[in-house]
C-alpha cells in the first residue's frame, strides 16, 4: 500500500527516531510499556507510531520518554541539522511486517515498516489549504 501524509518534517523525524530507540532499548520496551512510562493511554504511542494516524508527541511526552528510555540527551531525538521545511508531503510505501513485534536486523538496524518514496515541501498554494482545512492529513494512492 502506498500512503501520503502531510505533518511536520521534525514531528516524522521525532516519531520514527523515538520508535527505533525504543525497539533498540534494552530490554526491550513495547508501545504499551512506553506509553505507561510516560502517562498516556496503552494505545496512544501506537497511534502515534502509525503513519495513517494524526497522533504525535508534545514536548513534555517527548521528555519523558527520553527518561523512559534512559536516553543521555535529547539530541538523540532531534535530526542533527534543522530542516529546511516545515509542513512537507511525505509518500510512504507501507511494507508488511514478518511479525507484530519490531525486530532489529543483524547489523543493528530497526527492520523498517516502510519505505520513504518522496518529502515534498508544501508550496504557499497547499499551505494556505491546510491552513483552511482543505487538504487531508492521508491520502490513500495505492491499496
Amino acid at each position: 500500500m502506498i500512503i501520503e501524509i502531510i505533518m511536520s518534517h521534525i514531528d516524522f523525524h521525532v516519531i520514527e527516531s523515538l520508535r527505533e530507540l525504543r525497539v533498540k532499548s534494552n530490554p526491550y520496551i513495547d508501545q504499551v510499556e512506553l506509553a505507561q512510562r510516560i502517562g498516556v493511554s496503552e494505545g496512544y504511542v501506537g497511534q502515534i507510531e502509525n503513519p495513517k494516524s494524526r497522533a504525535k508527541y508534545n514536548m513534555r511526552m517527548m521528555a519523558r520518554a527520553a527518561k523512559a528510555l534512559n536516553l543521555k540527551s535529547y539530541q538523540d531525538i532531534f535530526p542533527k541539522e534543522i530542516l529546511k521545511d516545515d509542513l512537507v508531503r511525505i509518500r510512504l510505501k507501507l511494507l508488511k511486517p514478518d511479525t507484530k513485534k519490531h525486530e532489529v536486523d543483524k547489523n543493528g538496524n530497526v527492520k523498517k515498516r516502510f519505505e520513504v518514496l518522496s518529502i515534498k515541501t508544501l508550496n504557499n498554494d497547499e499551505l494556505l489549504q491546510w491552513d483552511n482545512g482543505e487538504l487531508e492529513y492521508l491520502t490513500i494512492i495505492e491499496e
